[in-house]
């Protein structure tokens, strides 16, 4: 079964080239697509935007959907979202992870590709925010 990745960001070019960077990482199994921006090309977060992601076709046959979001109002945009959402079976499957949102995507798809076990690829995301990019580590 497939795993869909979900991209929160206020920044609608942003989200879009996270989603190409980490699609390289990906395979078949893996389903991403971003909400990014608000609906009138402002920054920001919309919740709406977000909800009709998750209620896409797109994620409807994914075993699970990650959402990885940037910033506070992000994350409370796509809480809001899975609140609105009607159907119990597909918010049962949406989770927020905790992490950094590149390098956390970014392992996540890696992870993705060869497990569709939601929590191996959270924990996996997660360990990204341990990551160290410099010789003072």
């Amino acid at each position: 079964m497939s795993t869909g990745i979900l991209i929160v960001s206020h920044s609608e070019k942003l989200a879009q080239g996270l989603v190409e960077l980490v699609s390289e990482m990906g395979n078949e199994n893996v389903i991403i697509r971003e909400a990014g921006g608000t609906s009138d090309g402002r920054l920001g977060t919309d919740a709406v935007r977000i909800q009709e992601a998750l209620e896409s076709s797109d994620f409807e046959n994914c075993k699970s959907i990650l959402i990885y979001c940037d910033l506070g109002s992000s994350i409370i945009s796509s809480e809001m979202a899975i609140e609105m959402i009607d159907d119990d079976d597909l918010t049962e499957k949406i989770h927020l992870v905790d992490c950094p949102l590149v390098e956390g995507a970014f392992t996540g798809v890696v992870q993705a590709s060869v497990t569709d076990d939601v929590d191996e690829i959270i924990n996996v995301s997660k360990q990204a925010r341990d990551m160290h990019k410099g010789d003072d580590a």
